[in-house]
């Protein structure tokens, strides 16, 4: 495939989706969703299952996806001008996964995204056993994660963290800098959830002094698993996001009591529309109750 072809091909994908936008999200949805909000810039949060979205809306959520990523370099654009994409492949798992969403209330263009992904085994499977289906974390790092919940842990008790974006076109604003913050507050929601239940766990992987240490800060309790860096497999359709200077680790969140109080310490904060950085003042809020 000529250069000329993968630079038409990406040229055509960013163009498709300069500008997504999600009209009636708010009103359109099938029931109600886990987390809603609106910010004092605007911002329409909302945490939802897949199956809850408009057919159209999930498909614009995943071009979106790909076209973040392409911004970023983070996709092999041979590979993905071969195959002719015009969004991040996917199938029936996202119907159960949680997505959160953050648009403009006033455009609907979508702003920032996050995923909380659950398993694709069979209901009743533990980690240890032999028929799990990886998690993606898993598969990456080539690791088990029955070595570090325990192998009797079933899947459905561990969501993984995925995707959590900032649209890349974003003018510098107030909005720009809590759009990433909104999508943290309502990913939460879901994992706030999914830690109800006794051993779950939340999993994914992060730079410690940028995503881990993020949320850390929103209360997570987090434990970062030192595991060495594994060999890029070049069929993989993001393997560019590997080629980093600072490495990533896998992570595992539990809740140790304070996520709650810290995420509605984040609202207030949210809320007040205030100018300033948010994870400063969030480490004041997290020293003070130390």
């Amino acid at each position: 495939m000529t250069t000329a072809t993968v630079d038409s091909y990406r040229e055509r994908v960013l163009r498709d989706t300069a500008d997504i936008r999600l009209p009636g999200l708010d009103t359109d949805l099938i029931g109600e969703p886990l987390f809603r909000s609106v910010s004092p810039e605007g911002l329409l949060t909302v945490t939802v299952r897949g199956a809850q979205l408009p057919s159209a809306h999930l498909e614009d959520v995943y071009r979106f996806r790909l076209a973040q990523y392409l911004k970023r370099g983070w996709v092999n654009e041979e590979l993905a001008a071969a195959r002719q994409l015009t969004g991040e492949p996917h199938d029936a798992q996202a119907l159960r996964d949680f997505h959160t969403l953050v648009v403009e209330a006033d455009t609907g263009r979508l702003r920032g995204y996050g995923t909380l992904a659950c398993t694709r085994d069979a209901e009743g499977t533990l980690l240890g056993d032999d028929g799990h289906l990886p998690f993606v974390v898993e598969r990456d790092y080539r690791m088990r994660l029955a070595d570090h919940l325990g192998p009797a842990t079933p899947a459905a008790r561990v969501w993984e963290g995925k995707r959590l974006v900032r649209d890349y076109a974003m003018e510098r604003s107030q909005a720009a800098v809590s759009v990433p913050w909104w999508v943290y507050r309502g990913w939460a929601e879901g994992c706030l959830r999914a830690l109800a239940e006794g051993g779950a766990a939340i999993v994914g992987d992060g730079k410690p002094n940028g995503a881990i240490h993020q949320l850390t800060l929103l209360g997570f309790r987090s434990r970062t698993l030192d595991i060495p860096t594994q060999p890029v497999d070049p069929g993989d359709l993001f393997a560019p996001m590997w080629d980093q200077h600072q490495r990533s680790y896998p992570f595992i969140l539990t809740d140790g009591e304070a996520l709650r109080p810290t995420l509605a310490h984040l609202d207030a904060i949210l809320a007040s529309g205030e100018a300033g950085s948010v994870a400063a003042r969030l480490t004041a809020f997290r020293e003070a109750r130390a």
